[in-house]
């Protein structure tokens, strides 16, 4: 793709906004419903996945930042950053 050919690529992922950020009586619900597992949580059934999931939670990444960061840059910065996940 070229730097025109980008223009007109939809980037949806940009303006996302989550129900939960949305709804705050919903995220309120949520925080809660979260507490609550993580007082039943057995720590030793996690798996690398969870705590990976965990690590990136606490960081503040998802998949719609990660997009947003890779359709930040230029044409040959995002194939690099697809490339070398």
């Amino acid at each position: 793709l070229t730097a025109r050919g980008d223009e007109n690529v939809p980037q949806r992922e940009l303006n996302r906004v989550t129900a939960a950020e949305q709804n705050i009586s919903l995220k309120h619900k949520l925080d809660a419903l979260t507490a609550d597992l993580e007082t039943v949580k057995d720590a030793q059934q996690l798996t690398e996945y969870d705590l990976l999931h965990m690590e990136n939670r606490r960081a503040g990444r998802d998949k719609y930042k990660t997009l947003r960061q890779i359709r930040g840059g230029n044409t040959k910065r995002r194939i690099d950053q697809y490339e070398n996940m």
